[in-house]
C-alpha cells in the first residue's frame, strides 16, 4: 500500500517537521496528515499554511495514525517515547532525532515495533532534501519502502547501514552549511572584483546549483567535469591552484570528518 492508504502523524513542528508536512501536503492522494507540537503556535502555523490537522496530545495522534514521525530535539525524545507505549503493533515509527540509535529507542518502545531511523537535511524545506534511512530490528522491506516513499516527497532517499549515520550527519546533514559558506565566499569574491552584492549572490548560488545538477544528471566523476572546465593555461586552473595551495580539499574533508566525530560524541559513542 502506498501513502494514500495511511494517516501520517508528525510529532514536532520545527523546521524539519514542517518540511516533511509540506512535502506530504504537496503529494497527490495523501489521505490525512496530523501534527502535534508542545508549542501551539507552531502547530497553528502549519494549520494555516497546509492541509493538516492538529492533535491535542501525542496519545491522540498515535491513536489515529499508522505512520508516526518523531521530529523533536534529542532532549525531548525520552518523554515522547514514553507517550508512545500504546503504539499499535502494526504502526511504522520513523525517527529523525539526531544521535538516537534504533537500539536505544527500541528499548523504550513496546516489543517488535517497526522503527526506521532517518537523517534528512534542511534543503528538504525546498523539496531538495537528501534523506538517509536505516532500518531498526523489526523494519521489514515493506516498512522501508513506505519510509522511502514518505521522504521521496522532500527530495532524494538512500538506504545505508545505521553504523554510517554519524558519517552521513557529517556529510549531508551538516553539508548544507558548508555549501552555504562556499556560496557566501564566492559571492564575496565577486563583490571584491566589482560585481554588486545581489548579482554576485545569484551568480554564486546558481553556479553551485548547476554544478550539482551536472554531477547528478551526468553521473560523471566531479574530477572529470572539473577537468573539462580547466583549460590549459586558463583562468580556471589558476583559481584551482589557489584553492589547492590553501588546502581547500583537505579543509572540506576535515569539516565533514569533524562534524561526523561530533555526531558520534553526541550519541555517546566516542
Amino acid at each position: 500500500m502506498g501513502l494514500a492508504a495511511h494517516t501520517v502523524g508528525i510529532i514536532g513542528a520545527g523546521n524539519m517537521g514542517r518540511a516533511i508536512a509540506a512535502g506530504l501536503a504537496r503529494a497527490s492522494g495523501m489521505a490525512r496528515i496530523r501534527v502535534f507540537d508542545t508549542d501551539r503556535k507552531k502547530s497553528e502555523a502549519l494549520l494555516r499554511d497546509l492541509a493538516v490537522e492538529a492533535s491535542t496530545s501525542i496519545g491522540d495522534l498515535a491513536a489515529v495514525c499508522d505512520i508516526i514521525i518523531i521530529a523533536v530535539k534529542p532532549d525531548a525524545l525520552a518523554s515522547v517515547l514514553k507517550e508512545l507505549v500504546g503504539l499499535p503493533s502494526g504502526a511504522l515509527l520513523v525517527s529523525i532525532v539526531a544521535g538516537a540509535s534504533t537500539e536505544s529507542m527500541e528499548k523504550a518502545l513496546p516489543p517488535a515495533r517497526k522503527l526506521v531511523r532517518a537523517m534528512p537535511n534542511t534543503p528538504a524545506l525546498v523539496g531538495e532534501g537528501m534523506t538517509v534511512l536505516a532500518p531498526g530490528t523489526h523494519a521489514d522491506a515493506a516498512a522501508m519502502a513506505l519510509a522511502g516513499e514518505l521522504f521521496s516527497h522532500i527530495g532524494k532517499t538512500l538506504v545505508l547501514p545505521e553504523r554510517l549515520m554519524d558519517a552521513v550527519t557529517g556529510l549531508s546533514g551538516s553539508g548544507p552549511a558548508f555549501v552555504f559558506t562556499m556560496i557566501q565566499a564566492m559571492a564575496d569574491g565577486g563583490v571584491k572584483t566589482g560585481i554588486p552584492r545581489e548579482q554576485a549572490l545569484l551568480l554564486a548560488a546558481q553556479t553551485v546549483l548547476g554544478a550539482a545538477r551536472m554531477v547528478l544528471e551526468t553521473g560523471e566523476d566531479p574530477a572529470v567535469l572539473r577537468a573539462r572546465v580547466a583549460s590549459p593555461g586558463g583562468t580556471t586552473i589558476e583559481g584551482l591552484h589557489a584553492l589547492e595551495r590553501a588546502g581547500f580539499s583537505g579543509i572540506v574533508m576535515d569539516a565533514v570528518e569533524s562534524a561526523a566525530l561530533k555526531s558520534a560524541r553526541l550519541g555517546g559513542k566516542k
